[in-house]
């Protein structure tokens, strides 16, 4: 077994936070080694089904904008050195009650950080969009701004950018064992093992794996992707049907218009019964009438214009953290580690932001965001 010569940075799992890390280390000139268990862009985690959701309205804090603000200017950035198109625009809607959380936060956001945006009373929500269900009471902050990320096209960009850089990556490469101290970071695979000055650990659900001494309380839940249509397809269309959330009452749930012709992509809001998984590898069974129930039931009430049966589904997983928030840090009982884990559902539209912060975290030591909410030590002495 031969170990190869020193990396700057070792990039665990490739996928979207990985290969955004890869590519913005590269681009910064420092050796890079990556490795992915699986394929480039593959479906066995959390970041395949052909869309994600981009919008800088946010509800989960105030802590998450200057994330997705670099996030924006390095989508924009892959996209020009790629020659990739990554960013469809639709516009974006949050629909709820003038009153409730998902507005009220929304707004809060909206203003705070400058976004355009556009408060829909009820009588224009329903003449500019009647393809949502009327709900009394319901208005929608527009953000015309938002639309439509391929999260496929966007981690292969990342990689090949990476891979023009210099950067060493190995697919279908198991990690076998991780050690890490003061000089360091090994890694060893079923064929190699390989040293570097810190690695940047970004395995999705398979996070805890790597480093079960760190006891970071990380659950993985099964989620489904969804598509449905109607007889009239061009009405859901990204030019007059934006991606959206709902949070109506029992009529929660999310959607992502018709980008790619298998329909309008709709799933179920966070308070949906969705499958607990022992491990990762238990998220490998069928789609099942039980999995699809959620957003089925959502669609039937949602979209008086869409048939309630899903055309076609897949399984996806989400690695979700007790509060919902990221992990994004150095533990301080590993200070040669850099994670990137627990996105919680929420993670993509981050994600090339989250990967240059992890560059900032692991060659400079420190980043200009704020990141004490993404600690991985505010678990600490904390039950799971």
């Amino acid at each position: 077994m031969t170990i190869r010569n020193t990396y700057d940075i070792a990039v665990l799992g490739l996928g979207a936070m990985g290969s955004m890390a890869a590519w913005r280390a590269a681009a910064r000139g420092a050796s890079v080694l990556g490795i992915e268990q699986y394929g480039i862009a593959h479906d066995r985690g959390s970041s395949h089904g052909g869309s994600r959701i981009f919008r800088k309205t946010l509800f989960e804090g105030r802590e998450y904008i200057p994330v997705v603000e670099r996030a924006h200017t390095l989508w924009q950035r892959l996209e020009a050195e790629s020659g990739t198109t990554l960013f469809r625009r639709s516009g974006g809607l949050c629909i709820g009650p003038r009153d409730g959380a998902l507005i009220d936060d929304a707004l809060r956001c909206a203003k705070e950080a400058g976004i355009e945006h556009q408060l829909l009373e009820p009588d224009e929500l329903a003449a500019r969009y009647p393809q949502h269900a009327t709900i009394a009471g319901d208005v929608a902050v527009l953000e015309p701004g938002a639309g439509v990320l391929d999260p496929e096209a966007a981690i292969a960009a990342a990689l090949r950018r990476a891979s023009a850089a210099g950067a060493r990556l190995h697919f279908q490469t198991q990690v076998t064992a991780l050690r890490h101290d003061d000089d360091g970071v090994r890694v060893e695979t079923s064929d190699d093992t390989f040293h570097a000055r810190r690695a940047i650990v970004a395995t999705g659900a398979w996070f805890t794996d790597l480093l079960p001494d760190l006891a970071l309380p990380l659950r993985v839940q099964r989620s489904l992707l969804s598509w449905f249509t109607g007889p009239d397809r061009e009405a859901y269309r990204p030019e007059v049907f934006p991606v959206f959330i709902r949070e109506s009452g029992t009529v929660d749930g999310w959607g992502i218009p018709d980008v790619d012709g298998r329909g309008v992509k709709v799933g179920a809001g966070p308070t949906a019964p969705k499958r607990w998984l022992d491990h990762a590898r238990d998220n490998d069974h069928p789609v099942s009438e039980s999995d699809l129930r959620p957003a089925e039931d959502f669609c039937r009430t949602a979209f008086p214009g869409l048939t309630p049966r899903a055309v076609t589904a897949a399984a996806c997983m989400n690695s979700k953290t007790p509060d919902g928030d990221f992990v994004i840090g150095v533990p301080s009982g590993a200070p040669t580690l850099v994670l990137a884990g627990g996105m919680s559902g929420h993670g993509f539209k981050h994600a090339a932001g989250i990967g240059d912060i992890t560059v900032d975290l692991a060659l400079d030591g420190a980043c200009d965001i704020p990141l004490d909410r993404f600690s991985p030590d505010r678990f600490a002495g904390k039950e799971s």
